[in-house]
Order: structure tokens, then C-alpha cells, then sequence
């Protein structure tokens, strides 16, 4: 009887082990964590950030099989703050998996509303649920939106403001009696948005031909008959000097850092005297 006592002990506590739920992935809680705080402290460096997060992420779903509901949201949070209509669908199907995996994680049923109203802005389609916004002065607007594709059920189950609710806020915060929300509707083509705000102007020196014209051709790229164009961010101080830049898009084969060498040549007239953040496409042509 000792002997069965035993061996029904360990038993008991592998079973108890097997039955314990799964922790969340550590690495996506700590990318999420940065992901906020840099949002909440403006970081110079967010969009830097936010791509070393992207890349991490994605690497992390192509090895790794999430096990819980907040992995799956972490992941979406990250992809979320991407920067084409890819990230924001698959931040979006992402989202849908948290929630049927935990159908109380509230947060995540904000983010497949978020997601998917950025994914149809970012194909030039009015959202569906009212999540995006457009902030002038200390006001809010509502980016373009479809009202009829969505219930005010599916609305509530999502943890969202109904029409009502959204149209009764936009009323307080304007302090107006409007009866139909597309009065607060705006997009960046608008004449009001315009005049908010207002072109940021620098004009290089010179010329872009100028700059390329001092463009040493790699010769991994050339050996390789490699072309393209490599995206690079940077920013214009207020001297008009480029700073910090970085690669968005690269190709490889030496043209990335040869891209960054000749933007960093380049020299602006900053006519507004503030840090501008700029993007550039270096092109990379063989010619014969």
C-alpha cells in the first residue's frame, strides 16, 4: 500500500503540471510594454522602433505556435502599428483568434475593430466602426466612415460606443446638436484639414540628380545585376543637416548602406527651423 502511495504522488503532480494554463509568451509582453512606451513618451525614434518590432513579431510567428490569448494579442497590437494594409489585416485576424480563445479579453475585441477600420482607411474605404480619428486643435473627427455595415449589437459585443453614443460625444466635445454623425466626418483631402495643417517645407540644395550623380554602385550589387530602390527615413534638423537616418526598405547587396551614406550628403533649407521627418527613395540602376 506504501508502495502504491508512492507512485500515485508523482502521478498527481504531473497531471496537476499538465493541467496549470500556459503562460504568455514573454518576448511579445515585453514588445508590446516598449510598443506603448514609446508612444507615450513621443520617442524620436518610434517609427525605428516600430519596425524592429514588426520584424520581431513576424519572426516569432513564422517559429513559434502562440499559446494564448494575450499572444496572439500582443502580436496584433505590434502589427497593428504597421504601415501597409498587410500588417492591419493580420493584426486583424490575430485579434479574432484572442478573442475565441479567451471570449472575455475585451481589449482584444477593440482591436479587431481598430485593425479592420485600419485596414479599409488604408485602401481608401470609410471605416465600419468609428475607431479612427482625426484630431485638429483640441477637437476631435470621425475619418470617413460606412455606418450601415455594422450593427449596433455587433457594436456593444465589441465593447464600442453605439451610433447614438458616438454621435451624443462628437455633440459635446464640438458642442453642437447635430442629428447625423457624417456632419463630423473628415479625411486629409479636406479643406479644413488643410488648413490645419499646413505643408512642413525643406528643399534640398541643389538636386536629387546631383546627390544620386555621387553614388558609388556596389560591386556585390553589380555582380549580382541587382536594381531597385532602397527607402530611407531620416530626419531634417532645423540647420537643414539629415540625422539618424535608417533603412525602411532595403535590397541588400551593399545598396543599403551606400544609400545611407549618399542621404547623408544631402543638405535642406529647413524654411520651418524644426526637426522634419522625411522618407527618400534612393533608386539603384544598372546601366549599360
Amino acid at each position: 500500500m506504501k508502495n502504491q502511495f508512492h507512485l500515485i504522488i508523482p502521478a498527481l503532480i504531473l497531471y496537476l503540471i499538465g493541467c496549470q494554463p500556459p503562460k504568455d509568451h514573454p518576448r511579445l509582453t515585453e514588445l508590446v510594454i516598449q510598443d506603448q512606451k514609446d508612444r507615450k513618451e513621443l520617442s524620436p525614434k518610434l517609427t525605428k522602433n516600430d519596425i524592429a518590432r514588426r520584424q520581431e513579431v513576424k519572426q516569432i510567428l513564422e517559429k513559434e505556435k502562440l499559446k494564448t490569448s494575450n499572444d496572439y494579442f500582443n502580436a496584433g497590437i505590434v502589427l497593428q502599428h504597421g504601415e501597409n494594409p498587410e500588417d492591419y489585416q493580420e493584426a486583424h485576424q490575430l485579434a479574432k483568434v484572442a478573442v475565441n480563445i479567451d471570449p472575455e479579453n475585451k481589449e482584444a475585441k477593440i482591436l479587431i475593430a481598430q485593425s479592420k477600420d485600419r485596414y479599409l482607411r488604408s485602401t481608401n474605404k470609410p471605416q465600419w466602426y468609428g475607431t479612427q480619428r482625426i484630431s485638429l486643435g483640441d477637437k476631435d473627427y470621425l475619418q470617413p466612415m460606412d455606418t450601415s455595415r455594422v450593427t449596433e449589437r455587433e457594436r456593444k459585443e465589441l465593447g464600442l460606443k453605439t451610433l447614438k453614443e458616438l454621435l451624443n460625444y462628437f455633440n459635446k466635445i464640438h458642442q453642437r446638436s447635430e442629428t447625423d454623425i457624417s456632419k463630423y466626418f473628415l479625411s486629409e483631402n479636406d479643406s479644413l484639414y488643410r488648413a490645419y495643417n499646413l505643408e512642413i517645407k525643406a528643399e534640398i540644395i541643389g538636386s536629387f540628380s546631383e546627390l544620386i550623380a555621387k553614388m558609388n554602385y556596389p560591386k556585390e550589387a553589380l555582380q549580382n545585376q541587382i536594381s531597385g530602390k532602397v527607402l530611407v527615413q531620416y530626419t531634417i534638423d532645423p540647420n537643414g543637416n539629415v540625422k539618424d537616418p535608417f533603412v525602411v526598405e532595403g535590397i541588400g547587396y551593399g545598396c543599403d548602406e551606400e544609400a545611407l551614406r549618399i542621404i547623408q550628403m544631402a543638405k535642406y533649407k529647413n524654411f520651418m527651423g524644426v526637426n522634419i521627418e522625411r522618407r527618400t527613395r534612393i533608386p539603384f540602376e544598372i546601366k549599360s
